[in-house]
């Protein structure tokens, strides 16, 4: 495995959910070893190659996550001269682009970069991508459609008062957590407040937007279960995986039409998606505060098959289709859910 640097306690980043997919995967009976981008910043990427080119000799597939790991997969394969295949997994931002700024516009850096992705995207043997709308980026390239599967024992419903008194809040209060970095431009989080803003207008009660950013992986489930509700109000994502575990909660969620959003909450009680404008967020917010019940999205999560142990299974069949030079089918995705049935060495 190739990835973006993983989480540890003094850095938890947003690497999480790659952690507990790698970590899936191991569990089905692969020997996984990780390269992850650690090192001194600009240079790391430098100080990896090298790691990738002797693993390179001496693993059955390479499993990359994100783009420019995807980049160093390449690199590190050709000058080993080696013929391993390489399984690509694009996350979001590689695709469609990084906004600089909240009105949407993508950075310029971020603009080539998804252009190389594209370019590099024929010299992978598989490609995985998180949602339809990051398929249609590769302009007719066949890929494989999964989103991220969800641990469902680390997330999973909590009851609110005991979930409160664990991080020590108030029992009392109406609070909403926004699932990014409020700083981020992509995550939109003016539209979060003012979108607040206009529940407590309305309500005469006071709300507590809560970023969950910086918060220890282990806590995140607690986090879910304390908070009344959840806003996704991001600019682009790809299938954010903060949804589905919010769902395995049987948290409520509002979001706008972002990623595969829409489609991970249809059909899911207490949970809404709406128009990307404060008034129309506001009333669904509002709406889902003064019924406070819970969403039966761990149900619907389980029935679509994402848990962490049916989403590696999966995986595993793609990896046996790249060990054996098989491309997907007509329309870019698995015929089946194979799963490989001898160990194999990853990096």
């Amino acid at each position: 495995m190739i990835c973006p640097e993983l989480p540890t306690d003094q850095s938890p980043g947003s690497m999480a959910p790659g952690a507990r997919q790698i970590q899936s995967i191991a569990a089905a009976g692969v020997d996984v070893q990780v390269i992850d981008m650690r090192g001194i910043p600009k240079l790391k990427y430098l100080q990896v190659l090298p790691k990738v080119r002797r693993a390179a000799r001496n693993v059955d597939l390479i499993h990359a996550h994100f783009g420019y790991c995807g980049w160093l997969a390449w690199l590190g394969k050709k000058w080993a001269g080696s013929r391993v295949p390489i399984v690509m997994s694009f996350m979001g931002d590689d695709l469609l682009g990084t906004p600089a700024n909240e009105a949407g516009k993508l950075e310029r850096a971020s603009v080539l970069a998804v252009d190389i992705n594209r370019r590099m995207a024929s010299r992978y043997d598989q490609i995985i991508v998180k949602s339809q709308e990051m398929a249609e980026q590769l302009r007719g390239m066949p890929c494989h459609v999964i989103p991220n599967g969800v641990d469902l024992d680390v997330f999973r419903p909590v009851d609110r008062v005991r979930a409160r008194q664990e991080l020590g809040w108030s029992e009392s209060g109406w609070r909403v957590l926004f699932p990014g970095d409020p700083s981020n431009p992509r995550k939109g989080y003016s539209l979060a407040q003012a979108a607040v803003r206009l529940v407590e207008d309305s309500s005469g009660q006071p709300v507590e937007l809560v970023p969950l950013w910086g918060v220890h992986p282990d806590q995140v489930p607690l986090y879910m279960n304390a908070c009344n509700a959840m806003l996704m109000t991001s600019l682009i994502e790809g299938s954010p995986n903060v949804v589905k575990e919010a769902l395995a909660c049987n948290a409520n969620v509002v979001a706008v039409p972002v990623g595969d959003v829409p489609e991970m909450l249809q059909g899911i009680q207490q949970c809404q998606t709406t128009a990307r404008a404060a008034g129309e967020i506001g009333a669904a917010l509002e709406r889902l505060l003064r019924a406070d019940r819970p969403s039966d999205g761990r149900d619907v999560l389980q029935t679509r098959g994402l848990s962490l142990a049916g989403v590696a299974q999966r995986i595993l069949g793609i990896y046996r289709r790249a060990l054996q030079r098989e491309p997907c089918d007509a329309k870019g995705v698995p015929t089946d859910d194979m799963a490989c049935t001898s160990q194999s060495k990853l990096t």
